[in-house]
């Protein structure tokens, strides 16, 4: 219900510390604003900051002083009610403030902050005292006028002006003011229009005597008549018209200086458009079947798992189910775990749907994001009605949420680690459907414990496919004895004799190949022989990994690189050699072994680009392509028909992690990477590379039974108390020196021991003490699933509280990761 004038308004800001904040209503604004706007306000001293109104009251707090709203950005809300919902949601669950949730929902360009301009202080005219380093940035600020620090360190091409400026702004002698600009900018475009009657010969024979005596724009104008009259169209985009007929702008400008043509800038949309083409949406049998038990598991469940073996066909019962919603006018999440799924997905979404598909995900750019953002909040317009995305498309603003369908629901991609809110988007997706009663599909071939484990608990439905589509036939698994192949020494490379014949065989036959090697790179590590020197990151613990195609060690934790040299550096010698493997070196072995054949290669290093996935998914699906090789990015739901082999390089990497679900997600992975063989009516081969044939995961997999493979593991879960059991929360506690880290580590436990329902492990440090020179320690808290949840969150957000008021641990950094797996 409207508070009547209300007074003061509670506000988000993008910060990791408290809850919101109170502004006072300044009178202008009290009856323009609501909750889900965007107002400045003023924090700290002087920074200006985007905030969103959460309430409003009418209570003044009697602690502090208030401050007052500065300006309000928006005429309507820029959030929704529901999407407010679910940031209090996460906030509560994932043991965040809710700052660090608007942080992470809000696209950045709706987020503006204010910028410090440094102006010169014209009352000040004797600079003579100043050093000549001082004297040279006020020259450059009165060059400019004003400029940011970040503008004179780029001018100077120095990172060291910061305590200068500061003894400039305590002599007054340079003056700071706050501003900040819109970030979000609508594209435009011009458009040539004539100004007349194209079919009118009184019109043009007026134009043409205007030009006689200007033969290139007499010329031009005739062509664009033709041209207009043939499309039936008097306006055109002026980039379509240089490029059709290849003229210049000056005679363009002539021409509207005598009134034949007219410009006009028009706001454009970013995103494509595309026609609804002819896609076959026919169900068989089997998923018909399907979708009928889907339909009624919906009448008493919101959850419904379609648990389908790969290549079973449940893409088109996805389609089929968003068809029947679209016809009630209601809105599709369709969640995807990778970027690289979206580009094959979306062909045949917008195949079906045409231009009713948005995409949503990190490669798009902050304008873009914007404006599907504004068009889904835009309640006239109806456009967008499936949203294809990853993760962080929960945040959307949803007006009429039908259902969610999360298509490989057990990918570990869909947690979120850093930064917070660490949040799993499928669990965060199914409450968002709660919010708007909404249904929830979740699609996977290898089901998560925890989903099982509800599907058994009757709180999500289940449908089974256990055929493939069309009949195909399940692929053929070889399993190759690495132990054997190095001892009888018929290994090439890292490549068995085995695996080399299969791949001869299926080039041979123009079928295409598919190599999984689960790390990007040349080789993880380099050692000198001499004094066993291996170098390190200087801000992570941990080995640098080498790229041949940059020659550089790079750290993957926090992007450090150095130049790579031959000599070592602490000895000094040339004995170096490269350790291990990855994507990179299995690229430039594979041009050795197959020279003839075109190889392309598929990780983070080769798709940091926009439109990196789609243009090697395409090149491969287009069979320009004959061997890719690639890391977690092929596994997951790519669906190629002439894939006559999938190898996998070492099994064993997925299996001996130091994780509770090594198996589960070892499984997962083979299976979906095998999943991708034999996808049409010619069988596919599999062929698996390991030192531990006899591994209980690759008997199971051998034998096709996910189920079993559940059951067992459930059971293990159990009898070791974790999840589903329990529920598990690690806490993460950082500092820059590690003896504090440490301390504090030692104190948390112990304030957490006073806590009889708990069963604490650790603390302990991590596998890698060091990242981005903080040092961690970890503490995991196993938690009976008896204990209300809202006991444990106000406890452990008291122990939190009480660490960081510890004098000596104040500047320690607290995080907290609920479910973490």
């Amino acid at each position: 219900m409207p508070i009547p004038n209300p007074l003061y308004a509670e506000v988000l800001l993008p910060f990791a510390v408290g809850d919101t904040f109170t502004y006072e209503i300044p009178p202008i604004f009290s009856h323009m604003v609501s909750p889900g706007m965007r107002v400045i306000v003023p924090f700290g001293k002087k920074k200006l900051y985007t905030g969103i109104v959460s309430s409003l009251h009418s209570q003044k707090p009697t602690l502090y002083t208030l401050k007052p709203i500065n300006s309000l950005l928006d005429s309507s809300p820029t959030i929704r009610k529901e999407q407010l919902d679910l940031w209090r949601w996460i906030s509560n669950y994932y043991l965040c403030s809710p700052g660090e949730v608007m942080k992470a929902a809000l696209p950045s360009g709706l987020k503006l902050e204010s910028e410090t301009m440094l102006y010169v202080n014209t009352e000040i005219s004797n600079f003579t005292e100043l050093s000549q380093f001082e004297q040279t940035i006020i020259s450059i600020i009165n060059d400019n006028v004003s400029l940011t620090l970040l503008e004179i360190s780029k001018i100077m091409q120095s990172t060291t002006i910061h305590s200068t400026v500061h003894k400039l702004l305590s002599k007054q002698v340079l003056i700071s003011s706050e501003t900040y600009a819109h970030k979000f900018k609508e594209k435009t475009e011009t458009i040539i229009t004539l100004k007349g009657d194209y079919n009118s010969p009184k019109w043009i024979e007026g134009c043409l005597q205007k030009i006689t005596s200007a033969p290139k724009q007499l010329a031009f104008f005739n062509e664009l008549i033709e041209y207009c009259i043939q499309h039936k169209t008097s306006a055109l985009p002026q980039h379509e018209v240089t490029q059709t007929f290849s003229v210049s702008y000056t005679i363009l400008k002539e021409l509207e200086k005598k009134d034949i043509i007219q410009k006009e800038t028009q706001i454009i949309s970013r995103i494509k458009k595309t026609l609804t083409t002819s896609y076959d949406i026919t169900l068989n049998n089997s998923q018909k079947e399907a979708l009928r038990k889907i339909h009624n598991e919906f009448k008493t469940k919101n959850v419904c798992v379609l648990h389908g073996v790969t290549a079973s066909g449940k893409t088109e019962i996805y389609i089929n189910l968003i068809q029947e919603l679209l016809a009630e006018n209601k809105q599709v999440l369709y969640l995807l775990p990778e970027i690289a799924l979206t580009s094959q997905i979306i062909n045949r979404l917008r195949n079906a749907f045409g231009n009713k598909v948005g995409i949503y995900h990190s490669q798009l750019n902050d304008n873009e994001r914007i404006e599907l953002w504004n068009d889904l909040l835009d309640d006239s317009n109806r456009q967008f009605q499936v949203i294809l995305g990853v993760r962080s498309s929960i945040f959307l603003p949803f007006r009429n949420l039908g259902a969610v369908i999360i298509d490989e629901e057990h990918e570990q991609s869909f947690k979120q680690f850093d930064p917070a809110p660490r949040y799993h988007a499928r669990d965060t997706a199914i409450v968002l459907a709660s919010i708007h009663n909404a249904k929830v599909l979740l699609g996977t071939a290898t089901p998560s414990a925890e989903t099982y484990f509800n599907i058994l608990q009757k709180k999500y439905g289940l449908v089974e496919l256990t055929k493939r589509h069309d009949s195909f036939s399940f692929p053929e698994i070889a399993i190759i004895d690495l132990k054997k192949a190095y001892k009888r020494k018929q290994m090439n490379k890292h490549f068995s004799k085995e695996l080399l014949t299969l791949m001869q065989k299926n080039l041979n036959e123009q079928r295409q190949i598919l190599l999984f090697q689960n790390r990007r790179g040349y080789s993880p590590f380099i050692t000198c022989t001499d004094c066993g020197h291996i170098p390190h990151c200087k801000n992570c613990d941990v080995s640098m990994t080498y790229h041949k195609e940059t020659h550089q060690l790079v750290c993957h934790y926090c992007g450090y690189s150095i130049q790579h040299t031959s000599q070592c550096t602490v000895c000094g010698s040339n004995q170096t050699v490269l350790k291990g493997f990855g994507t990179e070196k299995i690229e430039e072995e594979l041009q050795e072994l197959f020279p003839t054949h075109s190889i392309a290669r598929m990780d983070l290093d080769t798709t940091r680009k926009k439109n990196g996935h789609s243009t090697i998914i395409h090149a491969f699906e287009n069979r320009e392509t004959d061997i890719l090789i690639g890391t977690q990015m092929v596994t997951k739901g790519l669906d190629f028909d002439n894939i006559g082999l999938v190898g996998i390089l070492n099994a064993d990497n997925l299996l001996n992690m130091p994780d509770f679900r090594a198996f589960e997600k070892g499984f997962q992975t083979l299976t979906q990477v095998a999943g991708r063989a034999g996808r049409s009516k010619d069988t596919g081969m599999v062929a698996i590379q390991t030192f531990t044939p006899e591994h209980e995961v690759i008997q199971d997999i051998l034998s096709n039974n996910t189920k079993r493979f559940i059951i067992k593991e459930l059971h293990q879960r159990k009898a070791f108390n974790y999840p589903p059991f329990t529920r598990l929360v690690r806490i993460h506690i950082k500092h820059t020196n590690k003896e504090i880290t440490e301390s504090a580590a030692q104190f948390c436990a112990q304030l957490l021991s006073e806590q009889d329902y708990v069963q604490i492990l650790g603390p302990e440090f991590p596998p890698i003490q060091k990242i981005q020179k903080m040092y961690a320690m970890h503490i995991l808290l196993k938690i009976h699933k008896s204990i209300p949840y809202k006991d444990i969150r106000k406890k452990l957000h008291s122990i939190g509280e009480t660490i960081k008021k510890h004098p000596e641990y104040k500047k320690a950094t607290i995080q907290f990761d609920v479910d973490p797996y």
